[in-house]
């Protein structure tokens, strides 16, 4: 028990922080909120002075107490009106802050990291998770706080004025919603339809992205009943949850139609017996209500606080792990050799690489031959610094000087990784990825330098749009345009994963001649299958 307390105490935590830059707003509709209740406490004082004024049983001016009527009755709706737009626009506000937090989260996280979360999932996190979070934050808990406040101030009026129909009120309100075993079921469905949205974004993120893979294997079948079976399994546990909220609600409103019919026999008992007055037998009933609304929210609010919680731990998940710093990219002058010195990594209990030695020199391009599975592509991440070795050292030569390759390092890179990597937009955009500021000729200069003055003959040239993946080009022409992306950028070192594998033989032998002419002065490291590729090369590397 002390373990769960101790882990609701850091989601608390974990949540104050979040609504760090919104509390003042927070606490300006928590203060709203308590002065709209207060009108509506006085709205039920004039409206039963109205009544009693009415029938006699009362002196005073009936016109003076239906002003008073109208007026608090309309303060306390515009009172809500602003209110709710103050914390919808907060939630808005706060549901960005932490999507991007989350992004950027994402965005650091070392490979080993980033390799635990599949993609639907995140965005299931992402987005339905951080609404809920945000949701919570911004709008329930503050109702909750005034709720309970509305809660204490409508039983204190009623005790005031009935001590005894106060407290019958609250002996029948069903208080088993706040025990350990509907904490604990509610907890327990929330989990496992959490757990069911993630695979359902998993499915159909897999599906979509991969449409046409799909239709030419004739897989549509196989992938549609994995749909299926995952929306089953939501289903299943959704239908669970719904008995049991179904359940825990019919007994709720079974109690306050009993609270409400009590308060009424109760008033017309004591209006018969000359107890009390019309007016006040409204007001019991007003503020029965106002008791057992707020009765309502609360129990109402338990379930979705219990899926909260859920919620952040899957947020929370997130941010766990290494991750990368967030610093100035250290551009190297002058580089003459990059090197690898008796390197060596393993992949949990996997050797991949092990005492791997090498050296590059400018103007000497190198291929890296290797069958599938022998480390070329783990080869590429030690170099970029997307993962670190267990062994060796990876450094360039200046001069004499050494400088450890590290992510601080990976701006004196231009990687070409292997297969489709453009992005949905225009050519433009894509090849300003690598340079932000390169001019129109700066962008000429690299298309035919990677062979890819086709864009000239395109209707939109390079403002032509592109779909995901780079639809609209064939698989060589989007391979071309992410080759003159990496040139673009000012480096020391062109690195390139099988740059030649969706490229005609004439293209290829083209591509190489215009490389080899432009890279004189770079590093050149060609990681391919290619053996003409190979041959051409000063020196080739074998992987074993």
């Amino acid at each position: 028990m002390r373990m769960k307390h101790l882990h609701l105490k850091k989601q608390l935590q974990w949540a104050w922080g979040m609504t760090a830059g919104f509390r003042e707003k927070i606490s300006r509709v928590i203060l709203l909120e308590i002065l709209s209740a207060a009108f509506g406490f006085a709205f039920i004082f004039w409206s039963k002075r109205a009544v009693d004024i009415a029938v006699g049983a009362e002196l005073g001016s009936l016109r003076l107490s239906l002003f008073y009527i109208v007026l608090f009755l309309t303060l306390s709706v515009v009172l809500g009106v602003i209110t709710s737009w103050i914390s919808e626009s907060v939630r808005i506000q706060m549901t960005i802050k932490l999507q991007n937090s989350l992004e950027k989260t994402q965005m650091l996280s070392v490979w080993t990291q980033t390799k635990q979360w599949h993609t639907g999932d995140l965005l299931v996190r992402m987005n339905s998770d951080s609404n809920e979070v945000t949701q919570m934050l911004s709008y329930s808990l503050p109702m909750f706080l005034v709720t309970f406040l509305k809660l204490l101030a409508s039983i204190s009026y009623l005790w005031i004025m009935d001590p005894m129909l106060a407290w019958m009120i609250l002996s029948i309100s069903p208080l088993f919603l706040f025990s350990k075993f509907y904490y604990k079921k509610v907890r327990e469905l929330s989990k496992s339809v959490k757990k069911a949205e993630s695979l359902l974004g998993t499915v159909l993120q897999e599906n979509l992205r991969n449409r046409l893979l799909i239709k030419a294997l004739q897989a549509r079948d196989i992938r549609w009943n994995k749909l299926i079976d995952v929306q089953d399994e939501i289903l299943k546990f959704k239908t669970r949850q719904l008995k049991f909220s179904t359940s825990s609600q019919g007994i709720m409103k079974i109690t306050f139609n009993g609270g409400y019919l009590l308060a009424f026999l109760w008033g017309i008992y004591r209006l018969n017996s000359h107890e009390i007055s019309v007016g006040t037998m409204i007001a019991f009933l007003q503020l029965v209500g106002k008791i057992q609304m707020p009765i309502f929210a609360l129990m109402a609010f338990i379930p979705a606080f219990i899926r909260n919680t859920t919620a952040i731990d899957r947020l929370v998940d997130l941010y766990k792990g290494e991750k990368e710093s967030e610093c100035n990219q250290e551009h190297i002058a002058h580089v003459q050799r990059l090197c690898l010195e008796n390197v060596s990594f393993q992949y949990d209990d996997q050797k991949v690489i092990e005492g791997f030695t090498a050296g590059f020199e400018i103007g000497q391009p190198v291929a890296i031959l290797g069958s599938s599975g022998k480390g070329k592509t783990t080869l590429i991440r030690l170099m970029l610094s997307l993962v670190k070795p267990d062994n060796g050292k990876i450094y360039f030569m200046t001069g004499g000087s050494r400088h450890p390759v590290s992510m601080d390092t990976r701006t004196n890179f231009s990687y070409v990784p292997q297969g489709n990597t453009l992005f949905s937009g225009t050519i433009r955009e894509n090849l300003l990825l690598a340079k932000q500021s390169a001019t129109n000729t700066e962008l000429e200069e690299v298309l035919k330098l990677a062979c890819a003055d086709f864009v000239f003959l395109l209707s939109e040239g390079l403002d032509t749009t592109i779909g995901e993946l780079g639809y609209g080009l064939s698989e060589g022409q989007a391979q071309r345009i992410a080759i003159a992306r990496a040139l673009l950028r000012d480096s020391s070192v062109w690195l390139f994963d099988e740059i030649s594998s969706a490229l005609d033989s004439e293209t290829t032998k083209q591509l190489i001649i215009n490389l080899f002419k432009a890279g004189k002065d770079r590093i050149m490291i060609f990681v391919t299958h290619d053996l003409r590729l190979a041959e051409a090369c000063s020196k080739t590397i074998h992987i074993n």
